[in-house]
């Protein structure tokens, strides 16, 4: 089976006793026993009740909006768009806007079989993906053997971290550059400094700066993930200008490492629509979350993500799981985990689409025919 715990969709899962091969992320996702119930005002009720109350919800709002969609199959993601379209919602997904600039051709991107293949430098920033993407090293970045780089991490392999703590991924790495919170900006300046042979004027170490350019510089296939707190921390055109300085010295890649195992193909579905929003960037989409009076939570804890004054109007969550949005929201609609509960198709964090099995017997319905049922009665 094809795990959906992150967006690296790990394919070598076997579904037994132990869910062989599949990191800690992965083996909860699969078997997680955290289901909750249809309910309406933390009544439970059945599906019917808990669809039409989200309906009439959805038809009675003004400004309605949604948000998520990284953790569903790319068919629901179709239809939630065309539901959205239909009531007039606006739509916001979270740290998508990096998807946008590879889409677009300003970043230079690359697969994952290409990092294991060729990748000499890798750097992660603002990541610690051995909490997030625990396989990600294991099989792609880090320890394997590849095409060109035989030798492994013990010496075809150089990795380096960029955060603002001492993760466990900066303790396998040979280079680790701790910054201050929403130091990001700052650091990376000093770096595009150092990459044109420039004394940085900067309150950061400047000969370990100068070390660290000298390395990139070096790199015969560097690869940058760039994690959420990167992403959200600096303006979209100041990566543009390193991954350009990057690549005028040497010769770089971008991957995002961000939340949701789906999130690549909704970046996609929404491209270049004027009403979309990425909440994790800072913009804003049509329809502001404070000023909604109706929130659809698909596949998202909100509330685990933004404070909750910033949660106006009725809330509805249509998710696989209890979240701490569900304790709180109107309407909770339960509902299929996607390569778990039933098939579709997803969009791998590097492009690559990946179809998806039902990988066990379920009586729940997928978050696609929740979105369709909605869609035919609003």
């Amino acid at each position: 089976m094809i795990c959906t715990g992150c967006a690296l969709l790990c394919d070598d899962i076997e579904e037994n006793d132990c869910v062989k091969h599949a990191c800690r992320i992965g083996r909860a996702h699969i078997t997680s026993m955290q289901e909750t119930r249809p309910m309406v005002a933390q009544e439970i009720v059945g599906m019917d009740v808990a669809i039409k109350s989200a309906a009439d919800i959805l038809a009675d709002a003004e400004n309605p909006i949604f948000v998520g969609f990284g953790n569903c199959i790319t068919e629901t993601q179709e239809t939630g768009i065309t539901l959205a379209e239909k009531i007039g919602a606006g739509i916001q997904t979270f740290h998508t806007e990096i998807f946008d600039d590879i889409l677009d051709g300003a970043l230079k991107t690359c697969t994952l079989p290409e990092v294991r293949d060729y990748a000499d430098v890798v750097v992660f920033w603002g990541t610690d993906p051995m909490n997030t993407h625990p396989r990600l090293l294991s099989k792609y970045a880090y320890y394997p053997r590849g095409e060109k780089r035989q030798r492994g991490w013990e010496e075809d392999r150089t990795a380096i971290t960029i955060d603002i703590r001492e993760s466990y991924t900066a303790s396998i790495c040979r280079d680790t550059h701790i910054i201050p919170p929403h130091g990001h900006a700052d650091f990376m300046g000093a770096l595009m400094d150092a990459l044109r042979n420039k004394v940085p004027k900067t309150a950061y170490d400047k000969k370990r700066i100068l070390k660290l350019a000298g390395v990139l510089k070096k790199a015969e296939f560097g690869v940058l993930f760039a994690g959420a707190d990167l992403i959200r921390s600096v303006p979209r055109d100041m990566l543009i200008r390193l991954m350009e300085q990057l690549n005028s010295v040497s010769d770089f890649r971008i991957l995002p490492l961000v939340p949701g195992y789906n999130l690549r193909s909704i970046a996609a579905q929404l491209h270049g629509r004027p009403d979309r929003g990425d909440g994790g960037a800072g913009s804003g989409s049509g329809v502001d979350l404070q000023d909604s009076d109706c929130v659809l939570c698909l596949g998202f804890d909100l509330m685990n993500s933004l404070p909750a004054d910033r949660i106006n109007g009725k809330t509805i969550v249509i998710d696989p799981n209890e979240t701490l949005q569900s304790r709180y929201a109107d309407v909770v609609i339960p509902c299929a985990a996607g390569g778990v509960d039933c098939a579709g198709t997803a969009v791998r964090m590097d492009g690559i689409n990946v179809e998806l099995l039902q990988s066990r017997e379920s009586e729940r319905i997928s978050d696609q025919e929740i979105m369709r049922q909605l869609l035919e009665v609003v």
